[in-house]
């Protein structure tokens, strides 16, 4: 999977559905993966990869609502786009009810379903960039509460974490202050972050937060220009 790629989990035990619904995301650069978890109320993948978009056939699948109830407890997928596929009057109220984006309504053909992909590719494509990570080797530069200075490298950043590949053994919890130059910057972006994970051989997650929203926003601006040149790259 590329860091840009838009993904669809579909939820329906119509393999037509599914079918279809494959072939015309492909045709916008949408990944469809199918679950065949349908049995049961909770597909796993929902707690595995990070989707953008859920289809769920309130038709053909019994149990919805534990569904998306596990969806809005998950970080990463709460915010994603629902594609309820919907026919009877009791369908469509239950799909409203139950928070669906957008109604699909059978019979389903081509045209409705571009028709809907087109109208939620934007919100799909800000959901993907939300989770972007830019792949970049850039020096930072950590300061811990004893006053210690550490000087890593990034090995990825986003807008609110980093990666880096750190010298010195990191506690989970721990604040720090951290500075680094992003390319082009003309000032240095200093932030306050915590350290989410240390795998003790070299490499350590934090979570970033800048110190005031000028910089929040010169970092989120560099990401975008990244983000925008991998996805017209990919397509």
């Amino acid at each position: 999977m590329s860091a840009t790629e838009i993904r669809t989990l579909v939820v329906t035990r119509d393999s037509g559905l599914a079918s279809t619904f494959s072939q015309i995301s492909g045709e916008f650069g949408i990944a469809a993966q199918r679950t065949v978890n349908t049995s049961t109320n909770i597909p796993e993948e929902l707690g595995l990869a990070k989707y953008e978009a859920l289809l769920l056939d309130f038709e053909t699948v019994p149990q919805t609502m534990p569904i998306l109830t596990s969806l809005r407890r998950s970080p990463a997928n709460k915010n994603v786009v629902i594609f309820a596929v919907v026919g009877s009057a009791d369908s469509k109220r239950r799909a409203r009810d139950e928070g669906a984006t957008f109604l699909l309504e059978r019979p389903l053909g081509g045209p409705e379903i571009r028709r809907v992909l087109q109208a939620a590719y934007g919100l799909m494509t800000r959901e993907r960039r939300r989770y972007f990570r830019c792949l970049v080797e850039l020096p930072v530069y950590l300061v811990r509460d004893s006053g210690e200075d550490i000087t890593c490298k990034t090995i990825n950043i986003s807008s609110n974490g980093m990666a880096v590949s750190n010298p010195t053994t990191l506690d989970a919890g721990e604040k720090l202050h951290i500075s680094f130059v992003l390319p082009g910057a003309p000032s240095q972006t200093r932030a306050r972050g915590t350290v989410v994970w240390d795998d003790k051989h070299g490499k350590t997650g934090l979570s970033v937060e800048c110190v005031n929203p000028q910089m929040q926003m010169e970092l989120d601006t560099w990401l975008d220009g990244h983000f925008n040149h991998v996805l017209r790259n990919s397509n």
